[in-house]
């Protein structure tokens, strides 16, 4: 007579439990992503403004009073590494947020500030890859751009009331006078920043 062979229960759990965990687990999908908003994009007048600033300590003023040019040659004012790097940041910063035409005009002026830095941070000799004239054509379009949201610039005197030397002399004593541009307006000087063999210009009269 033959015996039943019985499987003891504890066995036939191990097994199970055994195959169970070499089941792998079923994928899981990933959560959808919360879709991401753009950066909110300032307006010509915001960006201008912010590069203006007041009585021409904006960055675009600071940028252009970097750059020297004259007769074909350019160079850097003397600036720390931390105080042109924190300006060239600036200025891509602000070439980010403004709007797209304007943000390729400040990315064309950060070269300035970009050479400015390396120039800054080398101690020896340097050598940095600029174009004067497409910095300067940056730099003169920006001024055009971002003129209408200048503030309102103290009243200077009208052409038509200094059309000789005498009419000049007679109404400002002392002038025409050739003065530092240093203490001519900050537009103008920002205008001329590089542009000047010695530094100095004509001033027909008190702010003009």
């Amino acid at each position: 007579m033959k015996k039943a062979i019985s499987i003891p229960a504890l066995s036939l759990l191990l097994l199970t439990g055994c195959a169970a965990a070499d089941a792998e687990p079923e994928a899981v999908a990933p959560p959808p992503s919360a879709p991401v908003s753009p950066a909110a994009q300032d307006t010509e007048e915001q960006a201008c403004t912010r590069l203006m600033g007041t009585d021409g300590s904006g960055p675009l003023y600071e940028s252009i009073r970097l750059v020297r040019i004259s007769d074909g040659t350019f160079g850097f004012q003397p600036s720390t590494p931390e105080k042109t790097e924190k300006l060239h940041q600036t200025v891509l910063a602000a070439a980010d947020a403004a709007p797209e035409d304007l943000g390729a005009l400040l990315t064309d002026l950060s070269s300035g500030t970009a050479g400015a830095l390396q120039v800054a941070e080398s101690n020896e000799g340097w050598s940095v890859y600029f174009s004067p004239e497409g910095w300067s054509a940056a730099a003169g379009q920006l001024l055009s751009r971002c003129a209408p949201y200048e503030p309102a610039a103290a009243s200077v005197p009208a052409g038509a009331d200094l059309g000789s030397p005498d009419a000049v002399g007679a109404r400002f004593p002392g002038y025409p006078l050739v003065v530092d541009a240093s203490s001519i307006d900050y537009r103008a000087g920002a205008w001329l920043a590089g542009k000047l063999a010695d530094g100095r210009v004509v001033a027909l009269a008190p702010g003009l």
